[in-house]
């Protein structure tokens, strides 16, 4: 099933990425890669699921009519391969007519965990007006479809329509002590849900998300620490949050 996975979100990210090819001017790009430690068990909540090596990697462009962002994540780096499990995010923002209402669209995928293989697909409406030199704020709205390895004795398995996402993305860039601090958050509230995945994830509601607090220093390198929070998600019941420090190297 990952192998299926994987190559039908190769095709979606190729067809995304050859649409904004398309657009007029590339206004920038950036990227990262980065190394570090969570714990599951820091923070307000003890989740009990231990401590996490990581390695991530990040790529994003901003176009006149649009802008492309991805994500990679490998977890559980200190267990055994087959303990591990791996993220991939893509999400792309296209202006409709000129303007700052956006088709919005993004691919969330997570492979190999003991929760077994799942990709979300999220397809709706989203607003790029509130950005500038300062920071920005990016809310969207949107259908949520499932594919999943999930399957529940009573309702069956945890695909198609999942209900509905309301997030953003928002960050504030400032200095602090003559030193460059970028302070961003990502934010989901995933409404509901279908029988079978709300039965794995304990609700038919749930937020998913994450707060950054990030030091750029020398020419290229950086310093994070994200607390990570969410409620009924994760395949955990009620309130769980995690701590997250990172290195990085931006190109």
């Amino acid at each position: 099933m990952r192998v299926k996975y994987l190559g039908g979100t190769a095709l979606v990210l190729t067809g995304l990425l050859a649409g904004q090819a398309q657009a007029l001017e590339l206004k920038t790009s950036y990227g990262s890669v980065n190394a570090g430690y969570a714990n599951w068990n820091t923070g307000f909540e003890n989740t009990h699921r231990g401590e996490v090596w990581k390695a991530t990697a990040d790529f994003g462009a901003i176009f006149d009519k649009g802008e492309f962002y991805s994500f990679y994540e490998s977890n559980v780096l200190n267990h055994a391969v087959e303990g591990r499990n791996h993220v991939l995010s893509a999400q792309t923002h296209v202006r409709l007519f000129d303007s700052d209402f956006s088709f919005m669209g993004k691919l969330y995928g997570q492979f190999e965990n003991k929760w077994g293989d799942e990709l979300n697909m999220m397809y709706g409406f989203g607003y790029l007006g509130w950005s500038g030199p300062q920071g920005f704020f990016k809310p969207y709205v949107a259908l949520h479809n499932l594919s999943s390895d999930y399957t529940s004795r009573e309702y069956g398995q945890a695909n198609g329509l999942n209900g509905y996402v309301v997030g953003w993305t928002a960050a504030w860039f400032f200095d602090l002590w003559g030193e460059k601090m970028v302070l961003s958050n990502w934010n989901e509230f995933e409404l509901d849900r279908n029988d079978a995945y709300a039965e794995q994830q304990h609700s038919k509601n749930g937020i998913n998300g994450g707060l950054t607090l990030t030091w750029k220093f020398y020419p290229h390198f950086k310093a994070s620490m994200t607390y990570r929070y969410f409620d009924n998600k994760l395949g955990y019941e009620n309130y769980g949050d995690q701590l997250i420090y990172m290195l990085g190297y931006e190109f």
